[in-house]
């Protein structure tokens, strides 16, 4: 047994001895070669790049001691003690990724493997590759100065922003060189190399300036700052996204796109490095025919250069039954604010009312309930009654015509009845993801949930209501099908339905009534073309500070939004803007191109489910007829192109008994004089929307 173990220990001698020996070093220059990283539309072409070479080499002696510091506090504290490994942090990363399985989650890396994987290494999660990488640094660190090596890490690192090497990084994020960079300054850039993305302080502030705290904590450790010197540092102000000098172009809406295939990315575990090493191909969903019609839609209102000041409008648009995004509009300005998915949203007033109603349908009651639509009403908690658009009174009315006509007062008992904390959950459930608060700061949800208090974005209202169209089961929305190296596809997309978040029949039944919105109620300027069949949602918060449209096919569901970035009231040639206006035609002049050459398919009959009934007596209304329908199971395959489906015939004009319903009117042209979907002044608490 000695003998059979000594002999192990030098076999696994001479492997290390030939494996040190046969690996050469290349030139350091050679790292300064990247290409660019290609992003695409669905259809091939090209969006935009990231990653290009964006540097400026400077030397170790130009760089401050403390800024040097910071990075190592944040990297690799043992750097100029180390043999260029860290035998500890391998031993930890191999224990974690035998436990995982699979590819290599964990490297243990210090600077000199970092810098050895990515001056002269594939980015490829292999044990091969790591024990290249270790090799590579191991003789590294026999051959090359230490100072060398971190000059050279520091002028090919990545800090996000299109930007690598310590000086761009510098200029872009604080508008200086590398050597006028503060104490305070250095550890925000060493503490971006981490994850640029999520670390990036003009998106994710808190996590920025948490990880800011961790690497000066790291160099008070290190005895290489003092608590006083510590207690002193104050978070520095950071430029906005594209301030600073830019190599690849972000202007225009697209930068916005970018952005966000750079986050989605990120947020799959796949490391950024990745893309700023270039020479990948990003395969996105966004549809260029889509978005080049979502442009158009909202500029034709905003204009393609609103200021901080102007109207602003965003678009989002998602496939049903994947979660393909087909375009995302979050502002002209790519370098600027993302109104479509950054922040802590905006109120979406009575678009929010679906959820309302699918909870209701969901908890047993049936579209015949009827309500008391009558204007002024009381109700426990509140100090003044909830009110209807225009004081108008409707008297009893069943959940269609509550829905269709967006009264208040009926839907506030509704939800009432129904639950807050319920509503809430389903929508949850549905697609509105779980990090946006539906409650107050006390975590407490109140009934002004069911006007649509509570703040969303864009995309969660996109995909929310794609969760309707899909027949109950939601999707995450994503943007990135596939990442290529050559022929070799190094990321797939997973796309997993999620459970479903109510049933089939509570989506067709929610549709249903959706539908009477955008034949004979609040959103009538949203009727698609050919009598395509559509169904939607008006919302219109407080003040007409946020002005929504949210509405879908069975091929598309659509977000639109319109306001102001510090939100006030929203008036167009004088007139107020309503979600029932300018946003249902955005959607309209929006879907209509994007749907062209799609065979229409119809939205599903109503399904009859719930008990009729009455909160004050009950309902003589006949129940509905029923149509078989077939199910489809919620984890079926799901398909990432359209599935061609016949041609079904217009949809019936409305019922002779309602009157004409106006013409769309031309753009720019004035909204229609109220919106039902909007309360007159504020009468709950937190910000009432209807």
């Amino acid at each position: 047994m000695l003998l059979a173990g000594a002999g192990s220990v030098l076999g696994v001698v001479v492997l290390v001895g030939v494996g040190y020996a046969v690996t050469d070093v290349p030139p350091p220059s050679a790292s300064a070669t990247a290409t660019a990283t290609r992003i695409l539309y669905s259809d091939g072409s090209e969006l935009g790049r990231t990653g290009a070479e964006n540097r400026i080499p400077v030397k170790i002696t130009e760089i401050p001691e403390h800024v040097q510091l910071a990075v190592l506090a944040a990297e690799d504290r043992g750097f100029y003690n180390e043999p260029g490994i860290s035998p500890k942090g391998i031993a930890r990363a191999l224990l974690t990724n035998v436990r995982g399985g699979g590819e290599v989650q964990q490297g243990g890396s210090t600077i000199t493997q970092q810098y050895a994987k990515n001056a002269f290494l594939t980015s490829e999660r292999t044990y091969t590759r790591k024990v290249k990488e270790v090799f590579i640094a191991l003789k590294m660190t026999r051959t090359v100065e230490k100072s060398q090596i971190l000059e050279d890490y520091l002028n090919t690192i990545y800090f996000g922003r299109q930007v690598s090497g310590i000086e761009v990084a510098a200029r872009t994020y604080f508008g200086k060189p590398t050597s006028e960079l503060t104490v305070a300054e250095g550890a925000v850039l060493a503490g971006l190399i981490r994850s640029p993305a999520r670390l990036d302080p003009a998106k994710h502030p808190r996590d920025a300036e948490a990880r800011w705290g961790s690497v000066l904590d790291g160099m008070v450790k290190k005895g290489w700052l003092t608590p006083a010197d510590r207690a002193a540092q104050v978070f520095p102000k950071v430029l906005a996204i594209g301030a600073g000098p830019r190599n690849n172009d972000l202007s225009g809406p697209k930068g916005h796109i970018v952005t966000a295939v750079l986050e989605e990315l990120s947020q799959n575990g796949f490391p950024e490095d990745r893309l700023s090493v270039g020479g990948l191909v990003v395969q996105t969903t966004i549809r260029k025919s889509a978005q080049d019609a979502a442009i158009a839609a909202v500029q034709e209102v905003t204009g393609s250069t609103p200021g901080e000041a102007d109207l602003q409008g965003a678009l989002v648009s998602v496939k049903p039954g994947t979660g393909e995004v087909w375009a995302y509009y979050g502002g002209a300005n790519g370098t600027g604010f993302d109104y479509a998915g950054q922040g802590a949203g905006r109120q979406p007033g009575s678009s929010f009312k679906p959820y309302v109603l699918a909870a209701a349908l969901e908890s047993g009651l049936s579209l015949d309930t009827r309500l008391d639509g009558n204007n002024g009403k009381d109700f426990p908690g509140l100090e003044k009654p909830i009110e209807n658009f225009g004081q108008d009174s409707y008297g009893r009315v069943d959940l269609v015509e509550a829905t269709q006509r967006s009264i208040n007062t009926a839907y506030y008992e509704l939800g009432l009845e129904v639950g807050p904390a319920k509503v809430a959950e389903l929508a949850h459930r549905a697609g509105i993801p779980a990090a946006v608060p539906l409650a107050g700061s006390d975590g407490v949800t109140n009934g002004s949930i069911s006007l649509g208090s509570y703040e969303v974005h864009v995309i969660d209202q996109a995909a929310g209501f794609a969760t309707f169209a899909n027949k109950g089961v939601p999707l995450k929305p994503f943007m990135v099908i596939n990442v290529k190296r050559g022929d070799e596809v190094v990321y797939t997309a997973a796309i997993t339905p999620g459970p479903a978040a109510f049933s089939e029949d509570v989506a067709a039944d929610a549709t249903f009534a959706m539908q009477a919105v955008v034949q004979r109620g609040t959103g009538r300027g949203a009727r698609l073309d050919g009598g395509r069949e559509s169904a939607g949602k008006t919302g219109t918060s407080s003040d007409n500070k946020d002005a929504w449209f949210v509405g879908f096919t069975p091929e598309l569901s659509t977000a639109v939004w319109l306001g102001y970035a510090k939100p006030k009231p929203i008036r167009l040639d004088g007139v107020e803007v309503t979600g029932g206006g300018f946003s249902s035609r955005i959607w309209k002049a929006y879907m209509d191109p994007a749907l062209a050459g799609m065979p229409a398919t119809r939205l599903p009959e109503r399904a009859g489910v719930g008990d009729r009934g009455s909160f004050d007596g009950g309902s003589e209304s006949t129940a509905p007829t029923r149509r078989p329908r077939t199910r489809s199971s919620p984890t079926a395959p799901v398909e990432l192109s359209p599935v061609p489906v016949p041609s079904q015939e217009p949809s019936p004009e409305p019922a002779p008994s309602q009157a004409p319903d106006p013409e769309p009117a031309p753009t720019r042209a004035p909204d229609p004089p109220g919106d039902p979907g909007r309360p007159s002044p504020p009468v709950i608490a937190p910000s009432p929307a209807g």
